[in-house]
């Protein structure tokens, strides 16, 4: 007996609309862990890899989407800095770009604190780029439940997570983050 490809939908009805269907890229974050990020930055004024209905939660003063790269962009106007939160595409041909995209930035000193979300690739080139440049950081006990754009969890999340913070509040960052894993303030 052969499969048919179009009923292994995920659980429930097999989507209609394109807008549907999932993106392995489009990993929204769920609000129980932006109520850490909120509680470590405060508020988030640039959330660099984004949609409208993920801002419903990340709740940020300005977000970029596929249609308005922020990889071709300063992520803030000339003179100005702020905070960012990232949780990035994790694509194999996005992730790199995107932690290159943020660390440019960062060297910029447009931001001035941020937290990163992303998988727990210690063996990549990007996840070291990040490591060596993050303040802290906050490797994730478990993994994170991921839901994508039908509001359903993400349920193929094969690795932890890891959270970087850059900036100069560990004490905020790890007051927030305490009970999520393990919390070290990364010294060079």
């Amino acid at each position: 007996m052969k499969a048919d490809s179009k009923k292994l939908a995920y659980v429930g009805a097999q989507p209609t609309k394109k807008e549907d269907t999932r993106d392995s890229d489009s990993w929204y974050t769920p609000q129980s862990e932006l109520d850490k990020v909120h509680a470590a930055l405060g508020q988030i004024d640039v959330d660099p890899f984004s949609c409208r209905k993920a801002n419903k939660i990340v709740k940020a003063k300005k977000i970029f989407t596929q249609k308005n790269s922020s990889l071709n962009k300063n992520w803030f106007p000339k003179g100005k800095t702020g905070t960012v939160f990232m949780n990035p595409p994790y694509s194999r041909g996005l992730i790199s770009p995107a932690v290159m995209k943020f660390l440019e930035q960062w060297d910029k000193d447009q931001i001035v604190e941020a937290i990163v979300l992303t998988n727990n690739a210690t063996e990549t080139n990007w996840f070291q780029s990040l490591l060596h440049r993050a303040t802290a950081i906050c490797h994730v006990k478990g993994r994170i439940s991921f839901y994508n754009n039908d509001g359903k969890a993400v349920s193929n999340n094969t690795r932890g997570q890891v959270y970087f913070y850059f900036g100069d509040d560990f004490a905020s960052f790890h007051e927030a983050f305490k009970t999520s894993g393990s919390v070290a303030l990364l010294i060079y």
